[in-house]
């Protein structure tokens, strides 16, 4: 029965780390950096605002911060995958654009291996790279040059990582993370003048290496009914192995024939510097009914670098808070009583800054945990509603709403079965 289980997680990393490769943002912000960063990818977390670094709960897998791992309770095995949709409406001062992406969100399973170690292992996105762009001008002596911008693609993470109880109030953990992908960026010259040759140019960045992430997480009782938690974690400075691979053509529309020319075929290696990120965060618990939860992260992206170059990011801070409701967990009349009510906010400074102004982004968000009645399996649905970036200095302003989807499998392992 064992292997029957193993084989079907098997089988599910195998769909979900290939479906990270899919499309699942089109915002132009991609352009730049490693892509659009993904925080929150898990719906109980998203709902809450993103605050996840102290939430230290038996039913979920946290892989914010390693040191929730020691939550699993004796003999359990946490399985949890989701689903995301991304619709955002893009304006300038005179254009909108509407556009739609959906993806899956994660796979991470965890179980104990004894009353103080713990275990949790996944595959999460970093980063997602999605645009196509399209500009003009014209050049004396030359004529009109239209332009053409692609990019797709992004970094996926795979972690395995443990928790140590040292204390029954006092854990440590750590996470160790292998970080894959490409980031595609292209760029295409098309001159009104016929007499001369159009230029296509492949830009891809191939990307792989480790990093460790550390946490460590304090909790204790208040009172008889009051609950306070603490949570931080951080990963190091890291050098991830880069390979960067430039394809650069001159061609003819409507030939049979249309690549003439290559400009330019080299392959250059270097490294990327990923930088290092904290953060921290609490929760407060009242009653097995309320939960309050708040969280601060910061990552030093002026230490930034991929083949020497910086990009110009500038450092990200991000604040968010939640809010947990439980009218009556241990219900017997009622469904509605043990279902969690969510809500959440977060505001983060992006590390992009063009023209001037430091991305903001600004988040509302709701949701609900619904347990399944006679069954260890936990659904959580989140809705966030925000918006990104501004019109002004011929920016764009994105304004979006992200439905999320999260479903965890407990189960009972390493329990022989008496009977047959």
């Amino acid at each position: 029965m064992i292997k029957i289980k193993f084989s079907i997680l098997l089988l599910f990393s195998i769909i979900t780390s290939s479906t990270f490769s899919q499309i699942s943002t089109c915002s132009p912000y991609s352009r730049y950096g490693l892509g659009i960063l993904n925080d929150n990818t898990l719906a109980f977390q998203s709902a809450l605002g993103g605050s996840s670094v102290a939430l230290y709960n038996s039913d979920f897998i946290n892989s914010s911060n390693p040191a929730t791992y020691s939550a699993f309770k004796a003999k359990s095995f946490l399985f949890s995958t989701g689903l995301s949709h991304l619709t955002t409406q893009m304006k300038t001062t005179d254009l909108t654009q509407i556009t739609n992406n959906s993806s899956f969100s994660h796979i991470t399973l965890g179980f104990p291996l004894s009353k103080s170690i713990f275990v949790s292992s996944g595959f999460l996105p970093y980063s997602n790279i999605g645009y196509v762009l399209e500009d003009s001008e014209t050049i004396e002596g030359i004529g009109g040059i239209d332009y053409n911008y692609t990019g797709d693609g992004g970094i996926s993470n795979f972690y395995i990582g443990t928790s140590l109880k040292l204390h029954k109030n006092l854990s440590v953990g750590v996470n160790a993370a292998y970080l894959f992908g490409g980031l595609n960026r292209d760029k295409e010259l098309l001159f009104n003048d016929e007499s001369i040759f159009n230029v296509n140019s492949l830009n891809r960045i191939n990307l792989k290496g480790y990093f460790y992430q550390f946490g460590l997480l304090f909790n204790r009782d208040l009172t008889e009914n009051h609950h306070f938690t603490f949570g931080i974690s951080a990963n190091n400075n890291s050098e991830i192995s880069a390979k960067r691979t430039i394809l650069s053509r001159t061609f003819e529309l409507n030939s049979t024939q249309p690549y003439k020319d290559t400009v330019q075929n080299s392959v250059e290696w270097g490294t990327m510097i990923l930088p290092q990120q904290i953060s921290a965060g609490f929760t407060f618990a009242a009653s097995d009914k309320w939960l309050v939860v708040g969280n601060y992260s910061t990552q030093n992206w002026s230490d930034y670098r991929l083949f020497e170059e910086t990009d110009l990011l500038e450092n990200s801070m991000k604040i968010s808070g939640g809010l947990q409701y439980v009218p009556n967990s241990k219900s017997v009349n009622s469904y509605w009583k043990r279902v969690n009510y969510r809500m959440g906010t977060s505001y983060n400074k992006s590390y992009l800054q063009l023209r001037g102004n430091q991305l903001e982004e600004k988040t509302i968000s709701f949701g609900l945990g619904l347990p399944v009645k006679k069954s260890r399996t936990n659904y959580d649905l989140s809705i966030e509603m925000g918006e990104k970036g501004t019109i002004n200095d011929n920016l764009i302003k994105e304004q979006f709403i992200r439905f999320n989807l999260g479903v965890t499998f407990d189960g009972i392992w390493f329990v022989k079965r008496k009977y047959d």
